[in-house]
């Protein structure tokens, strides 16, 4: 059992949270692996103004990142790491949610950030793909860093962090999270990205 955990962190402290479980099978093909996988079940919690947004999101389908190439290491082959979500579903979510937000009364900053948000409700990881080393990993914890440059010519700040808390037996990690921090222009911000993975149950 496979699940994923987004979280993003809104202006006002409120959360948007997602999270989808699937259960996966490790095939033996050629030199390593292709991992398949059926979706079994989507929790979704998100601030009131975002309420019809969240039960478009538990309605809808999403086949995840399936099927992914891994390597004899136990890599994600990065050709195979982009999902292929229901286009048609998720641009129809996002429209709807961007018509919602517009016309509520809420600040404009607001706004702007409940929008990008619905990239997250509407299953678009274009810009946050799944770490190639998810199955793999042998570091408990590691840090990078790097400053972008900003259109208005100051720079801004990215820290990632992941975390690998526990192993299965197999010596795959049981629970991966990514942690991305960004400062920019000022205006901090948290997004949390939790993998777990566990036995499935006969049921």
């Amino acid at each position: 059992m496979l699940s994923r955990t987004v979280i993003r962190e809104l202006s006002d402290g409120k959360q948007i949270v997602v999270e989808r479980s699937f259960r996966v099978q490790f095939v033996a093909s050629g030199n390593g692996f292709v991992l398949t996988g059926a979706p079994i079940g989507v929790k979704v919690d998100v601030p009131p103004v975002l309420a019809r947004m969240g039960e478009l999101e538990r309605q809808r389908s999403e086949p995840g990142p399936f099927p992914l190439m891994i390597d004899s290491r136990g890599s994600i082959h990065p050709a195979n790491i982009a999902e292929a979500p229901d286009l048609r579903a998720r641009g129809a979510a996002q429209q709807i949610g961007n018509g919602l937000l517009k016309s509520a009364a809420l600040p404009e900053q607001t706004k702007r950030e409940s929008i990008q948000a619905l990239a997250v409700m509407a299953g678009d990881t274009r810009g946050s793909p799944w770490p190639l080393d998810l199955f793999n990993a042998t570091d408990a914890e590691r840090h990078q860093h790097r400053t972008v440059a900003l259109a208005d010519g100051s720079q801004g700040e990215i820290d990632v962090l992941v975390r690998v808390e526990k192993w299965l037996p197999c010596g795959m990690p049981a629970l991966f999270e990514r942690i991305i921090t960004t400062d920019l222009s000022g205006t901090r911000r948290v997004s949390r990205e939790v993998w777990s993975l566990a036995p499935a149950t006969d049921s």
